[in-house]
């Protein structure tokens, strides 16, 4: 990128100017107060919307008389012209050059869409132009005085690990969860544990062989009447039993043919429940949107009603800006903020129809939740109802055959006079007496079975967890290698290039701990910029030295060479912006600014402001900018 021109209005203290630039060394010239930082100013505004200054707020670098500033810069990019203006009201425009006119490109006043434009089309970063392009005055202090997270917060930025970052963080958010997962299901896995070993099983099998003898002996004294009597019994019970579960199985089926008509209509709503997730937020947006709405409307008609006001009354100014009041363009504002607030008026109607429809289909999708629940029930009840029915079959039909085994056909009674004075007391309490003991064993066994299943199921979902940890682990592991690699990959060339810079400039020299400096000395200097997050860490000669106590000079040498080499690896757009490089320097000092400002604008377009007679004389032949005071 090649800066061609500089175009202000009621910009700082200019009303309307436009300063030519060339290619090689534009030196801005004059005393203070005349200008030459609002020049400095104007083209970091230009490019990144931001004052230089941090935390100055854009409305402080208009013209105090004007209710916006503007500020335009005409360059040249991969071989076209452009022209790009930012008002300090946010609104932005490019345009570019074709066949000799102006055409535009983009013209915004959303400020997210026109920086990601800038940055897609010519590379602009805020961060990146004021680390790496400009240098204001006391930049420097302010920079070596951050605190380590800040520095390294820029750095991240910088070298786009920021959003590598934010994926790590999601990673650990979700390694979180699964920690807190995990620890529960081994509580829940501790909860479980039990002696697995199956010792009810050998002692039903006993108690089984020896009810088969009870029961043949209790047969075989009273002739297989009583016996015969209490299948009869235990027959009917179950009879009754199995009609009682059928109905209930009926009556969780009515209004469907069949189990798989319910299962099809829970499938169905559960389809329509998923597909109308997310009304609750749609719901909210709009009435977010109404309320927008709303208060723009508002807003249009206090704006209208006060210029109406205005109109109407006598005053010649406006008592706000004291400008002439000039009632056609009034009346022209008027009519176009009644068109915008028609057209807010029809949107917020529209919305607030929106509103109401999303409004029924939430409450239709609370209505299909609780006749999804409804149907839930009776599918469970089902369910439960048809493995109790087979094991009331099964035993029905045990019994049928044992009857039929002794003669009774199926509906058959036993006489009350056969089954008279057959009683043995004491055979039927001991038989009634193991069943009981088998009943309470088959239910431990059942617990124990139940209770062995949730374990293993429980011990599925810890070995997933143990996976998803694991993979968890890797991925934040890939991405710190990931970062590191990127950091040494990016810092190490940016460390080659200021080593380059610093014995191109010969700066520091071979004398230890003395704080003195000479230029062709040859002392040998290593730099370090990881260690302190871009806080260049010096050794001379094997020594380490503190940046801290370094002279001014010293620190503003290697600064610029800091940001030169920086600029090269991250990619210069093209040119430097000095504002003052020379305050505080000594002659000695002066005349090696000067001589580093030359060498680089062997590659780069260089745009210093001074007020020296020195630098002016030892920069004869660049692109000359008077300022004065009288101009400003």
């Amino acid at each position: 990128m090649q800066l061609e021109r500089i175009r202000l209005k009621t910009f700082g203290c200019f009303e309307q100017r436009d300063f030519e630039l060339h290619d090689g060394i534009n030196l801005i010239f004059g005393p203070n107060f005349s200008g030459k930082s609002t020049l400095v100013n104007a083209i970091f505004f230009t490019l990144t919307g931001k004052p230089i200054v941090p935390r100055v707020d854009t409305s402080a670098i208009k013209n105090a008389k004007a209710y916006s500033g503007t500020a335009g810069l005409q360059f040249i990019a991969a071989g076209e012209r452009y022209q790009l203006y930012r008002a300090t009201r946010k609104r932005i425009q490019l345009r570019s050059e074709k066949n000799g006119a102006w055409q535009i490109v983009f013209d915004e006043n959303r400020v997210r869409v026109t920086e990601t434009l800038l940055q897609e089309r010519f590379g602009i970063m805020h961060e990146q132009l004021a680390l790496t392009t400009f240098l204001r005055e006391g930049e420097i202090f302010e920079f070596l005085a951050r605190q380590s997270t800040s520095r390294r917060d820029i750095l991240h930025t910088l070298l786009g690990i920021d959003r590598l970052i934010e994926v790590r963080e999601r990673f650990i958010d979700t390694r979180r969860i699964a920690k807190r997962e995990q620890g529960r299901i081994r509580a829940h896995q501790n909860s479980l544990r039990f002696n697995a070993q199956n010792v009810d099983q050998t002692e039903i099998e006993r108690i089984e062989e020896k009810l088969k003898g009870l029961e043949a002996a209790y047969s075989a004294e009273t002739g297989d009447t009583a016996l015969i009597a209490e299948w009869l019994q235990q027959q009917e019970r179950l009879q009754k039993r199995l009609d009682v579960l059928t109905h209930e199985q009926h009556e969780a089926l009515i209004g469907f043919k069949g189990i798989d008509p319910l299962r099809e209509m829970i499938t169905k709503i559960e389809d329509s429940i998923q597909g109308a997730a997310g009304l609750e937020k749609k719901r909210e947006a709009l009435i977010q949107q109404i309320g927008s709405l709303e208060s723009q409307i508002a807003a249009l008609t206090n704006v209208c009603n006060t210029l109406r006001t205005l109109i109407e009354s006598d005053e010649q100014h406006c008592p706000t800006c004291y400008q002439p009041v000039e009632r056609e363009v009034l009346q022209q504002i008027i009519d176009e903020k009644e068109t915008e607030k028609s057209h807010r008026c029809t949107e917020l109607e529209t919305h607030k129809q929106s509103l109401e429809t999303e409004t029924e289909n939430l409450e239709s999708r609370r209505a299909l939740e609780q006749r999804l629940q409804t149907l839930r029930g009776r599918l469970s009840r089902f369910e439960q109802h048809t493995g109790e029915l087979k094991e009331i079959q099964s035993e029905l039909s045990t019994l049928s055959s044992r009857l039929a085994e002794r003669g009774i056909q199926e509906g058959e009674a036993l006489s009350s006079e056969s089954a008279v004075g057959l009683d043995k007391p004491k055979l039927k309490a001991q038989i009634d007496q193991e069943r009981k003991r088998l009943d309470r064993l088959k239910q431990q066994e059942a617990v124990r079975l139940d209770r062995l299943g949730a374990l293993q199921r429980v011990n599925r979902d810890a070995s997933k967890i143990e996976k998803t940890l694991l993979s968890l682990e890797l991925a934040c592991a890939g991405v710190d290698k990931t970062i590191e690699t990127l950091q040494r990959q990016i810092l190490k060339p940016a460390e080659e290039e200021l080593h380059h810079w610093l014995e191109k400039m010969q700066l520091f020299s071979s004398s230890r701990g003395s704080g003195s400096t000479a230029r062709g000395s040859g002392g040998h200097t290593r730099v370090d910029l990881q260690r302190q997050h871009l806080l260049p860490s010096l050794t001379i000669d094997g020594v380490d030295r503190s940046l801290m106590l370094l002279s001014g000079s010293e620190k503003m040498f290697l600064y610029l060479c800091f940001k030169v080499a920086l600029a090269k690896v991250l990619g210069n757009p093209g040119f430097f912006v000095f504002d003052d490089p020379t305050l505080h320097l000594d002659e000695e000092r002066k005349a090696l600014m000067v001589d580093f400002i030359r060498q680089l604008a062997e590659e780069h377009q260089v745009v210093v402001t001074s007020y020296d007679e020195d630098v002016r004389s030892g920069l004869e032949g660049a692109h000359l900018i008077e300022m004065s005071r009288e101009s400003a």
